[in-house]
């Protein structure tokens, strides 16, 4: 059995952002999978098997069975393709007890050793992977693309990914993961982009690498979530963390992410505010504006920040959630 094998039937989101309500008979307040949830994170499990990142999906499973699934069929996939993995890859169950850091750089060695093989058995593979930017591809594609090329020897990878980026506005996640890629690969300087309507500059060598390169400010309001929603809402913790990522990737070096940075502390209340209504309207189907107001203290002279806020928010989420469900 081989990981292709479950690329259409298992793939999900270590995030699982995709939508739920709760129950009383099943743990992790028993978020019930809506089958929208399942459509949303198919092309991220993906990922993690084609990029051999065995113990995420190892532990996104874990999590997922803990929830109340409403396809009986699907929730014994999972059982299945998790028992695969913890057989196939038992070392992957129990996280290192490495720091974080040396995890993370083992891992990057040994990809950058498995690319290293396939380049040497395949002449053209890293031709093919340059071939997939100058044709329509889905950003899941891309992103394939991208995780390998950070890692992958080839003269012509700097000046094609930066023609790419540069050429044409392209989705603002893969705009982001080009940068990044672009950072791993040691480039340096400044590359002018279209991202939603404006031209924006930004340093190669600026990007954060990690979503916890960000800048204070950035950290603190998905903090502020999470402190908030584990009193009300302890699942949507869990799937805030990745949205928030993919939100950075998508607002990252517009004006509206230099407006985040400059602004003073009391707004980090309000696009947490803003983050969280949004979560509970695209992820549970519910959420009620005056009660989450109330809960981050948005007083009246602060309704019309969270309203900008909001719309930025919405945009957003408009562009992520339909790509993820193929609209």
């Amino acid at each position: 059995m081989t990981a292709n094998a479950y690329e259409v039937g298992f793939a999900l989101s270590e995030t699982l952002r995709g939508g739920g309500v709760f129950l009383t008979e099943k743990p992790n307040d028993n978020v019930i999978l809506f089958p929208k949830t399942v459509e949303y994170y198919q092309f991220e499990l993906t990922r993690m098997l084609e990029t051999e990142r065995y113990g995420e999906a190892i532990r996104m499973l874990e999590f997922l069975l803990t929830c109340h699934n409403q396809d009986k069929r699907i929730e014994d996939e999972w059982l299945a393709l998790l028992q695969w993995l913890q057989t196939m890859f038992p070392d992957q169950i129990f996280p290192s007890l490495d720091s974080e850091e040396e995890e993370e750089l083992s891992e990057a060695d040994m990809f950058r050793q498995h690319l290293a093989v396939k380049e040497r058995a395949d002449s053209g593979y890293t031709e093919r992977l340059l071939d997939l930017l100058k044709q329509p591809q889905s950003v899941e594609n891309l992103l394939l693309a991208l995780d390998q090329l950070a890692f992958l020897e080839h003269p012509e990878i700097n000046k094609k990914l930066g023609e790419f980026v540069t050429k044409q506005e392209q989705h603002p996640i893969i705009q982001y993961k080009v940068l990044q890629t672009l950072k791993l690969r040691g480039v340096t300087g400044p590359l002018k982009l279209s991202k939603q309507g404006e031209t924006i500059v930004v340093d190669v060598e600026d990007t954060p690498v990690t979503f916890g390169d960000f800048p204070d400010p950035i950290g603190e309001i998905i903090e502020r979530i999470q402190d908030m929603s584990q009193t009300v809402q302890p699942a949507l913790a869990y799937f805030a963390q990745e949205t928030w990522n993919e939100f950075l990737a998508y607002i990252y070096g517009t004006a509206q992410y230099r407006q985040m940075l400059r602004q003073e502390q009391a707004c980090v209340d309000v696009w947490a505010a803003a983050f969280h209504f949004v979560l509970l309207e695209k992820v549970f189907n519910s959420g009620d504006k005056e009660e989450i107001l109330d809960l981050y203290g948005i007083t009246n002279d602060l309704v019309f920040q969270w309203e900008q806020a909001y719309r930025v928010m919405q945009s957003f989420a408009s562009s992520t959630f339909s790509r993820s469900q193929g609209e």
